[in-house]
């Protein structure tokens, strides 16, 4: 008995090791949820107001891009992730390209410290350029473009 159950815990142990090694599932980033108190706040007139309300918990599973060279060259994927990274760190947008090849942009969801320069998405994003990313934030649409505001904190 006592072989059958160390057996069954290494058995598990093991199964345990390979999904932690596993590299093919996505990487998951943020929480849907709501706007931040500085984004409210920031709503401070009936236009932006209703921007915000249009907002939708949303997420969305996709390849990270830079937005430069993906829209300006069509470059994507792991051969392209050193010079995405490069982009990215040095200040071009981010994106994320869903199954449909629709891209969204990604932004930090706190209005004020984004704003103030206080809180980015840079860093916690570039090491995932060209890779398979599950992100969730804030959905807004406007005018056929679409945005994906992330906690920067999660």
């Amino acid at each position: 008995m006592k072989k059958l159950l160390l057996s069954y815990f290494v058995l598990s142990l093991g199964s345990s090791l390979a999904l932690a090694k596993d590299t093919s599932m996505p990487i998951v980033i943020g929480s849907a949820g709501q706007w931040s108190s500085t984004t409210i706040e920031a709503a401070n007139n009936p236009v932006a107001k209703e921007y915000l309300n249009k907002g939708k918990a949303a997420t969305i599973t996709g390849e990270i891009v830079d937005v430069s060279c993906y829209l300006q060259l069509g470059k994507r994927g792991e051969k392209h992730s050193d010079c995405g990274t490069k982009c990215v760190k040095n200040g071009q947008p981010l994106g994320i390209v869903d199954a449909n090849n629709k891209l969204t942009i990604l932004f930090v969801e706190e209005h004020h410290p984004r704003r103030d320069g206080k809180l980015s998405l840079r860093d916690k994003f570039a090491s995932l350029m060209g890779k398979t990313v599950i992100v969730s934030g804030m959905m807004t649409e406007t005018n056929g473009n679409a945005a994906l505001f992330v906690q920067a904190a999660d």
